[in-house]
């Protein structure tokens, strides 16, 4: 088994290996499908799609969206263009992510194992690939709106209508819950929990909570209360400590290494230092855990980030994250302050004070949490700190969308491409290309996003008030 293990993971980590460029997905095992064998079992596409999650989770294009929500910084070649918003934009940076979460390692083995496991009565191996369904098609209209699901799969799939898609992720998570209570072993090889199946049960809670969070705005953006409360009864369900997080799984074995750790040690070393402002924020809540976790300090002892698009200079601190480093994808961490947040709007804040507190003590952090002043200031500090700790998350770029925290500014030597912050990628150059008649015209964001005026603290939302359109 750890043969089969390790093999795995070797084939999947070369193809991702060379991460950061738009030729990402090219090679040998992208062309001949090798996470989709003409016959294979349930264990076999779990592997596969685990690894999946894996390599798009902690590699280009996704690591985008923290870059463009400023968590860190692109300062050389392409990546200071990124960081203005001037590149990195366009179908076909989309177009790897598009296939590899609707294609082999994605959504087709998903499905594929599901129903392998479901002829075999493996119950709770159909509820593991469910959640990573729900992770994977959640994220997918999170990005793009307007997506495939129903007809996924078949040669030209029609697009769902985003909210439908959302009404589905929900539904799918209800039943995954059930079937890990369920009948069958799980999946031999699980990488994440080791068929803890109550983990699993908790990331499907926590995931519940995070998708009730991403609809629970109305069009004139306050927030419906309903939604509110449902997100209150999944987070009490949901995962309940750092043990618990559904994070990436490494080793200092070449090819089993952290990919965004690759990035920055390979041939890309020096396009991506720490930012200024994840830093500065993470010191303002006096995160010193997390800072010496993240960051190595400079010369003169101190944690100093770069801007986005420019270097700090040779006095900007380095990053200290290795090869095993584990990201977290679904965390206790996001389901702490998901139910702080959802308190907080609910007018309940001493509970969402408590949370936040508490949030800070699992992870290591002492004393209170330093919050911030002004219209709205638990909730800012909620969400900031939710900022600081979701380290390369993409949830922090889809909570700025509909929060506008933090309160990003344009770069200062930004001179081109997007005057404001990017709301979405475009749909992926092959689906427009291959499935013409379907595939619906690219808006500005899509319809769970709408632009703010202003963030909660009561001052103008520079990163959205220019964007055209809602």
């Amino acid at each position: 088994m750890k043969k089969t293990h390790k093999l795995a993971l070797v084939a999947t980590f070369v193809t991702f290996a060379a991460a950061g460029c738009n030729s990402f997905l090219t090679g040998d095992c992208v062309s001949n499908s090798c996470n989709q064998p003409t016959s294979a079992t349930s264990d076999q596409l779990f592997i596969g799609v685990q690894i999946g999650v894996m390599g798009n989770w902690e590699t280009y294009p996704m690591n985008l969206l923290p870059l463009w929500a400023q968590q860190i910084a692109g300062v050389n070649r392409q990546w200071a263009s990124y960081s203005n918003y001037g590149s990195g934009t366009d179908d076909l940076t989309s177009d790897g992510l598009w296939i590899a979460m609707y294609a082999s390692g994605g959504l087709a083995d998903i499905r594929n194992g599901e129903a392998q496991a479901t002829t075999a009565g493996n119950m709770k191996a159909v509820g593991q690939f469910q959640v990573i369904e729900a992770l994977t098609i959640g994220f997918i209209t999170d990005l793009w709106g307007d997506v495939p699901f129903d007809s996924a799969g078949t040669p030209f799939p029609t697009f769902d209508t985003q909210a439908a898609v959302y009404a589905h992720v929900e539904a799918l998570l209800d039943t995954a819950i059930t079937n890990l209570s369920g009948s069958g072993a799980g999946n031999a090889v699980d990488f994440y929990f080791s068929n803890d199946f109550s983990k699993w049960i908790a990331t499907a809670h926590t995931l519940k909570a995070r998708y009730y969070m991403h609809t629970a705005e109305n069009g004139d953006l306050s927030y419906d209360n309903t939604k509110l409360n449902s997100v209150l009864t999944e987070t009490a369900q949901g995962i309940s400590s750092p043990d618990g997080d559904f994070a990436t799984v490494h080793s200092s074995t070449t090819f089993e290494q952290n990919l965004f750790y690759e990035f920055l040690v390979g041939s890309r070393a020096g396009d991506v230092e720490p930012s200024s402002l994840h830093i500065n924020l993470a010191k303002q809540f006096n995160d010193d855990a997390l800072l010496a976790e993240l960051y190595n300090k400079n010369s003169s002892g101190q944690y100093l980030g770069s801007p986005a698009g420019v270097s700090a200079g040779s006095n900007v601190s380095t990053f200290a994250l290795g090869p095993e480093y584990r990201q977290g994808i679904v965390t206790n961490a996001e389901n702490l302050l998901l139910d702080a947040e959802a308190h907080y709007r609910l007018g309940q804040f001493g509970p969402a004070l408590a949370d936040l507190n508490l949030e800070r003590t699992n992870y290591g952090e002492s004393g209170s949490a330093v919050v911030p002043g002004g219209t709205n200031g638990l909730l800012v500090g909620i969400l900031e700190e939710k900022f600081v700790r979701l380290f390369l998350n993409p949830e922090v770029y889809f909570d700025y969308l509909r929060t506008c925290v933090p309160n990003l500014s344009l770069p200062a030597n930004h001179t081109g491409g997007f005057q404001y912050v990017p709301a979405r990628l475009p749909y992926s150059y092959t689906e427009q290309t291959t499935n013409t008649a379907n595939t619906p015209a690219d808006p500005i964001a899509n319809a769970v996003w709408p632009k703010h005026a202003t963030g909660p603290a009561g001052i103008t939302c520079a990163g959205q008030v220019d964007r055209p359109g809602v």
